[in-house]
């Protein structure tokens, strides 16, 4: 059945509950006066918004930007190899026994007293 075509004695209370609303809200929201600068206040709200939305955007993309040539750099740094300069840490462990051993042979030393680092003499020098 076509509602257009329906008699206002056919219609339930509902649907009079319901045009009482549209009438309240059309009364609550009455359309403002159609002006000839409409439309540009309408364009002008519409860039304002996206002026803003454009702003963040560049912003938040410089600090991604920044955050990716921090990341490039720290890595960079990370891979190089690091040239010591102090002989002390340019040994390895195995190297620093050798010397330590033939420096104790060259001073009359035994090679035997490696064996037995805490020795009783060991104790008196500390």
């Amino acid at each position: 059945m076509n509602e257009s075509r329906m008699s206002f004695d056919d219609r339930s209370p509902d649907d009079e509950r319901l045009d009482a609303l549209f009438m309240a809200y059309r009364s609550a929201c009455e359309p403002r006066e159609v002006s000839a600068n409409f439309m540009p206040e309408l364009w002008g709200k519409i860039e304002r918004v996206q002026s803003n939305t454009f702003s963040f955007r560049r912003i938040a993309r410089g600090f991604v930007t920044a955050a990716a040539a921090l990341t490039l750099v720290m890595a960079t740094v990370a891979v190089l190899p690091y040239h010591s300069s102090s002989p002390a840490y340019s040994v390895t462990y195995v190297e620093a026994l050798a010397a330590h051993n033939d420096a104790l042979t060259a001073d009359g030393g035994d090679s035997s007293d490696l064996s037995r680092p805490d020795s009783p003499d060991d104790v008196e020098e500390i």
